[in-house]
């Protein structure tokens, strides 16, 4: 793993540098025609993408204008651009630069005849994050009546400098993920408070920071919102960003390399460490030993720490109670399903920052039938944009309809370990580490056989997995405990009453 990806931390010095060398002769600006222009400039992108692109999206880019502040490209549809944007614009940027040398900035237009609109050319600054507009987007009636109940006005729109974005230093920052872009409803109130409060006085307010929620629900975008926050207001401090599993990682690389003084003296010394995923601790003792003494050291230095899970601390399977009780030393918050107006906002957040107005019966279709989580709400909204931009259609509720046919319904979420996990320690008043400790006493051995049996009647996962998650057991182990939760079954219909009603708990908590 290189030394960039390592480390992701940002100061302003460094944000200001950019990660790839300028060419030194402005090489563009020299060009004499358009099509020796885009000759130019398409063989450095196919260089830069190789085989990762579509032939036919890079044949629908063009270069159209070249000047001393920016370089401009056409491309046939709304939907075209926002792709571009979306997936490649760090490419096009670094072509800019490796070709014309200089700050210029990059614009990626929609081509008016071939959109069919002669009156008005729909236009993104690539300079801003793809999905941070200029302005603020109108107030949704949710967001106007949050206004009016608190008082309380929405910030302005400040977009993460280029530098910053495109730096490889915080490759795993994605500018669309701000304050400003978050839907603030009953659901995450809470956490969306004190996200800002951290984010304007780090290591101060609510330290450390937990926040869990299922999967969808706006855990990352919260924490990468702090990210961006700290970078902006106090450009000094130090920001690591990274999940659970790249810390794992760079922590078993730097034992393997003998590196692990320096792995030590980097984390230890950031002023805010954002960690994503904190569950994939489980299991993992000599990575909680060292997070533990990481994160007594950024504590005892008043520097901010801010976590995310699946599940609460104490749901968390192993995970030692001297991390529990410190995760619980500031705020605990959850991120709970959004509700209907809260959904109804985010689609139209959503369609505006991607410059689709949606019809109102359109916004009531989907905030009413994509009731599981905020990703899939956004899914959606793209999906639907994106197929009325493809045929030349109007969005409509029709439309709708047949573009979201399959994605807009109910679902039925897939009953996770956890999930099991939580149900058995509610009905057996035992603590997960309880359950997945070595203790045999037959009451808690019942409890973990109970689990196991649940997680393989009612999840995909191997026995193998079951066994791990339930405490490192083998998978001898969860066969012989399904065998005897089984016989018992059969031998008692009150025991079997009761795998009955658990696991109608499951299948009704997770719908």
């Amino acid at each position: 793993m290189s030394t960039e990806r390592e480390h992701r931390v940002v100061t302003s010095q460094q944000a200001a540098t950019p990660s790839e060398p300028s060419a030194p002769t402005d090489a563009l600006s020299s060009v004499p025609s358009t099509a020796e222009l885009n000759r130019t400039f398409l063989t450095k992108v196919r260089a830069e993408l190789d085989a990762k692109i579509r032939k036919e999206h890079l044949d629908n880019l063009n270069v159209t204008a070249v000047n001393e502040q920016d370089v401009e490209f056409t491309v046939s549809s709304v939907f075209v651009r926002d792709w571009w944007i979306r997936n490649h614009l760090p490419e096009l940027r670094r072509a800019v630069l490796s070709i014309a040398g200089g700050a210029r900035s990059v614009r990626i237009v929609v081509n008016s005849q071939r959109d069919g609109d002669s009156k008005r050319r729909a236009a993104v600054d690539a300079t801003l994050q793809h999905v941070v507009p200029e302005e603020a987007p109108p107030l949704t009636s949710y967001e106007a009546e949050e206004r009016r109940r608190t008082g309380r006005t929405t910030p302005q729109v400040e977009a993460v400098p280029a530098s910053v974005a495109d730096s490889p230093r915080v490759a795993g920052l994605n500018g669309g993920y701000s304050f400003e872009t978050f839907v603030v409803g009953p659901c995450n109130r809470l956490a969306h408070a004190a996200a800002l409060a951290i984010g304007e006085s780090p290591g101060r307010a609510y330290n450390p920071f937990f926040i869990h929620g299922s999967v969808g629900l706006g855990k990352t975008h919260l924490l990468q919102a702090i990210c961006h926050a700290v970078l902006r207001r106090h450009p000094g401090k130090k920001v690591a960003y990274l999940s659970c599993e790249e810390f794992t990682n760079q922590f078993i690389n730097s034992v393997q390399g003998a590196k692990l003084d320096a792995f030590r003296e980097y984390y230890r010394s950031v002023d805010v460490l954002v960690v994503d995923d904190v569950q994939f601790l489980a299991n993992k003792d000599r990575t909680q030993d060292e997070f533990f003494h990481t994160f007594n050291a950024l504590y005892n230095s008043h520097r901010q720490v801010v976590m995310s899970s699946d599940c609460a601390p104490f749901e968390i399977p192993t995970l030692e109670e001297r991390l529990v009780s410190r995760f619980k030393w500031g705020l605990v918050t959850q991120l709970e399903s959004p509700c209907y107006e809260t959904r109804h906002a985010i689609v139209q957040r959503k369609a505006r920052l991607r410059g689709a107005e949606l019809p109102d019966d359109v916004v009531r279709f989907i905030a009413e039938t994509v009731d599981t989580n905020i990703r899939e709400l956004e899914g959606a909204v793209v999906k639907l944009i994106g197929v009325a931009a493809l045929t030349a259609r109007e969005i409509s509720i029709e439309l709708a309809h047949e573009a979201l046919h399959g994605v807009a319904r109910p679902r039925t979420r897939r009953v996770t370990l956890v999930n099991v996990m939580t149900i058995v320690a509610r009905e057996f008043s035992l603590s997960p580490r309880d359950i997945v400790g070595k203790s045999r006493v037959s009451h808690i051995s019942l409890t973990r056989q109970v689990g196991m049996f649940l997680a393989r009647q009612y999840t995909d996962h191997s026995l193998e997995e079951i066994g791990r998650f339930f405490g490192n057991r083998d998978h001898t182990t969860v066969i012989y405990g399904l065998s005897k939760i089984k016989k018992r079954a059969q031998q008692d219909r009150s025991f079997q009453a009761l795998l009955e009603r658990l696991g109608s708990r499951l299948v009704s908590t997770s719908t």
